[in-house]
Formats: C-alpha cells, sequence, structure tokens
C-alpha cells in the first residue's frame, strides 16, 4: 500500500524549488571547475562533487513526486537566481575560481540548510550541501596559502569582493522569496549565521573575511 503524505504547504514548496534549483546550479558550478582543473585528479574529484550535487537534486526529485509537488515549476521560479553573482565574479585564475567556489557553495550552503530546517521538511541529517569541495579546499589550497603569504593576502581580497556578492543575493533573496525566513527577524538571524560561518571557513584556508 503506498504511503500517504500530508499536503505540503506554499512556503514549504518555495523552499523545495529553491533547494532543487541550487543543486542544479552548484551541479554545474563543479562541473565547470573540474574542466577548467590544473591536473587529472582535480578533474575527477570536481567530477564526483558534481556528480553529488545531482544526487541531490534526484533525492528532492522523488521526495516531491511522493507528495504531489511540481518541482520542475517550484525549482523554476528561482531560474537565473545566480547569474547576476558569477557575471559579477569571474575568476581569471585557477585560484580565484576555487576560492569563488568554496565562498558560494559554503554561504549558500549554509543558507539553504538554515531554511530547510527551520523548516522542519525532512527527518535525520540535512542534506550535505558542501560536496566535499570544503575538504578539497582544505587539503589542497590551505598548504599553499600557508606557504604564499602574498598570494593569500590576494585571494583573501578576492574571497572578500565574492562573499559581499553572495551574502547580498542570500539576503535579497530572503527579502523577495519572504516564506523562506517567515518573518523579517528569523532572516536576519540566518544573515548573521551565514555570515559567521563563512569567516570560519575562511579561516581554514588561510584567508581574512
Amino acid at each position: 500500500m503506498d504511503t500517504e503524505y500530508a499536503p505540503v504547504p506554499h512556503e514549504d514548496v518555495e523552499v523545495i524549488g529553491l533547494l532543487a534549483y541550487s543543486a542544479l546550479a552548484v551541479m554545474t558550478r563543479l562541473a565547470k571547475d573540474g574542466d577548467q582543473a590544473p591536473d587529472i585528479e582535480a578533474h575527477i574529484e570536481h567530477a564526483r562533487m558534481s556528480a553529488r550535487a545531482f544526487e541531490i537534486f534526484e533525492q528532492l526529485e522523488v521526495w516531491a513526486a511522493h507528495r504531489g509537488i511540481d518541482l520542475l515549476a517550484a525549482a523554476g521560479q528561482y531560474s537565473g537566481l545566480y547569474d547576476d553573482l558569477d557575471a559579477r565574479t569571474r575568476p581569471t585564475t585557477w585560484f580565484e575560481r576555487t576560492v569563488k567556489t568554496y565562498v558560494t557553495v559554503g554561504i549558500i550552503g549554509d543558507l539553504l540548510l538554515e531554511v530547510s530546517q527551520r523548516h522542519e521538511l525532512f527527518d535525520g541529517e540535512a542534506a550535505p550541501w558542501d560536496l566535499a569541495q570544503g575538504e578539497w579546499e582544505r587539503t589542497h589550497l590551505a598548504p599553499v596559502t600557508a606557504a604564499d603569504p602574498q598570494l593569500a593576502a590576494r585571494l583573501s581580497l578576492w574571497a572578500r569582493r565574492v562573499a559581499g556578492e553572495v551574502l547580498g543575493l542570500a539576503r535579497a533573496t530572503l527579502f523577495t522569496h519572504p516564506d523562506l525566513a517567515q518573518d523579517p527577524d528569523t532572516a536576519d538571524a540566518i544573515a548573521a549565521f551565514v555570515t559567521k560561518r563563512h569567516g570560519e571557513r575562511m579561516a581554514q584556508i588561510n584567508l581574512k573575511a
């Protein structure tokens, strides 16, 4: 006998749409990073990360189908959400590219986790939005920045620029889609949380937030 699921409120459908669209966006970003990677090992690792992002989308697809949610419509309302961010922060080197992804996936991942947890959408652990990209940075980039203070300084400036854009996008998204945060105080709390977490991640790769 098929399991019956309770109807999903409209505000929760908004969250599912953001999660699904973001999973696709992260999948694409990681695949592009792999294509620009400096060696075959990095290319393969980023391909694996990209595949994990698509697995998240597929899990959301099944979750939505069981509850009668039109996931394409829910995700489609966010189409182009990250386009302006990408246009304003075009990397010129591999280091800039990989730091941009670290900053972007980190901040957006924290935003997605906070929103989905506050809506109590899923049982158990939330989706692992880091997708191992953070671990890759800490293993491969952190030793380089520790040994090269000038590179660390340049990448810190770049990371600040990217973070400013991503944090601005996160705030704008919460404002434009108020059902995500449920109320203004919650939106402020989420913004403060993701900002704090960003600073912690920068320290892990020897960059200044």
